[in-house]
This record gives C-alpha cells, structure tokens and sequence, in this order.
C-alpha cells in the first residue's frame, strides 16, 4: 500500500526508499504491458546492426570480387546513420511510454499502452534531437576537462609542487566523477518530459530538467545509486551465464574453423560469426528489457516528486497499492 504523500495543502517530499519502492511496485503491476514496450524498444536497437551486417558482407563480397565497392561506402554510412537515429527515436519513445503510463497511476489518471503511444509516438525526433544536443553538451564538458587535465599536467615541471601534485590528480579525479554524477542527474528525466508534457522542443527540454532538478541532484544520485545496487546483480549473473555459454559452445568452434574460414574470404564463416554477435546482442537485450521499465518507473516517481515539491502539483500517490 502506498502512503497518502502528498496534498494539496501541503507537499511532502518522497523519501529515498519511498521513490524505489514506487518505481518497483508499478513495474510489478504492470509486468507484461512494460516488459512488451521494453522488449518492442530495444527490438528496434537491433535495426541498425540487421542493416550494417548485411550490407558490410555485400560491400565485403564487392570489394572482393568487383573492386568497386568504396565508391558505395559513403552511400551505405549515411543511409546507415538514418538508420540509427531513427532506431533510437523508436527506442526512446517506448521508453517514454513506460514513464508516461507510470506516471498516470502515480497521478491517478490512468491510461492505455495505445492512448500513451498516440501521444508520444509524434516526438520520436524530438527525442533524437535532445539526445543529440545532451551529446554536444557532454562533450564541450568533457573537452574542458580535458583541456583542465592537461594544463594540471603542465605542473609537473615545477619541482616545488613534487609532493602536492599526486593529490592534486587524485582531487581533480573526484571533481571530474562528481561532475559526471551531477550532470546525469540533472537531466536524467529529460526523456520523461517529452514523453509527458506537451510543446517542449530539445532547448526547452534541457532547461525544464534543469529547473525541476534544481538542488535535487544529490538526492537524485542517491536514489540511482540504490535502483543500480537492485539492478547490476541480475546483469552481472545474466552475463556470466552467457560468458559460459559462449565459452563452451561457440568459442571452440570460432578459433578452430570460423577464423581461419575468414581469413580465406568464407562468406559462411562471416555469417555465423555476425549470428554469433546477434545471439549475445539479442540475449543482452532480453536482460536489458526485463531491467528498463524499472528505471522508466523510478524516472516517472522523480519526476512526481519534483513537480510536487518543485511546483505544487497537488495530486496524491494512489492510496492503495498498484
């Protein structure tokens, strides 16, 4: 049963256990409605390497035989490209769904996997183009610590700062961690925005995470910190599981004939080990989407929680259990 956390008189803030405890009840409510639009997600991620497999084989088998192929190269990248983003698009807004349906029965206004999909399928290069502009984002941040790294670098010339420099890299490393953990936190919601409120372009979308996430990151870290302690086991025992099998089955028969029959321009070598790749992608993928709708639910019970204390949303967690 959940608590009665807020009102509209007064809103309380949800604990860290509170925020993990939702997002993992509403996964287990909703189990095979979310599972489906995880596993529909990381379906379409698989797009991209359905199409660079074959048409690396095709350029492969070209180059071998016609001597042609590099004029094809640029042709296939950027169809290869388009590709990728919109498998990504197609990704992200199934995974906004999974917050938006989340979201609906923490605000008590339920809705349909169909209902939430008509209104966020539109945004998938809404999506595309935040995540790119998050990227450019990172990497002028990344670039500027790099940048810092090396002129730090340039200490080591003077003698009398020998014994003070080893800490000044092991401060500047916990500077540039706190940065990287800071940043994630401040816009670990910027997929729910779009999948939620409506009008929003990438610009609006970066600064609405950064306002609703303003003196929160913190506490947003701490709560991804507890949801990764819940989620990395069952990763790390799926991979083993798949390094076994891997090791026992199919790497033998990679290093006694697959390899060599490449080496000789087997197109068949080629294919088993791209079924090889699609085998551990695809397996990868299945974990993957049985631990997505967790992350998407948590995503959806921050996002409640800093509206509500943020902007007085004024609506209550379902007094009952979902």
């Amino acid at each position: 049963m959940f608590e009665n956390f807020g009102s509209p008189g007064q809103i309380q803030p949800l604990s860290l256990g509170n925020v993990v405890t939702a997002g993992f009840r509403i996964y287990r409510s909703h189990l095979k409605s979310y599972f489906l639009l995880a596993l529909i997600g990381y379906l379409w991620s698989l797009l991209p390497f359905l199409f660079f497999i074959p048409a690396g084989i095709g350029l492969f088998w070209n180059l071998r035989f016609n001597n042609n192929s590099l004029l094809l190269w640029p042709i296939v990248l950027l169809i290869g490209i388009i590709v990728y983003f919109y498998a990504l698009g197609k990704y992200l807004v199934n995974a906004a769904i999974i917050s938006r349906l989340a979201f609906g029965e923490l605000v008590n206004q339920p809705e349909t996997v169909n209902t939430a999909r008509s209104q966020v399928k539109p945004r998938l290069w809404m999506f595309v183009l935040t995540v790119l502009l998050l990227l450019l984002i990172s990497f002028v941040l990344l670039l500027f610590f790099v940048i810092s790294l090396s002129l730090l670098q340039t200490l080591q010339w003077i003698k009398s700062l020998d014994l003070i420099l080893p800490l000044l890299n092991i401060g500047w490393g916990f500077i540039v961690l706190a940065a990287i953990f800071w940043f994630v936190a401040r816009f670990f919601i910027a997929d729910v925005l779009i999948g939620i409120e409506a009008h929003l372009d990438p610009i609006t979308t970066i600064s609405r995470s950064w306002e609703l996430s303003k003196g929160n990151a913190l506490r947003i870290i701490l709560i991804l910190s507890v949801s990764l302690l819940i989620t990395m086991p069952i990763q790390i025992v799926i991979q083993l599981i798949l390094r076994g099998i891997i090791q026992a089955l199919i790497q033998p028969v990679l290093i006694q004939q697959a390899i060599p029959d490449i080496m000789n321009g087997s197109i068949n070598a080629i294919l088993f080990i791209a079924i090889v790749y699609l085998f551990v992608l695809a397996s990868l993928f299945l974990v993957n989407a049985i631990i997505l709708p967790f992350w998407q639910a948590i995503k959806a019970v921050i996002y409640y929680d800093l509206r509500s204390r943020r902007e007085g949303l004024g609506l209550k967690l379902r007094d009952r259990e979902i």
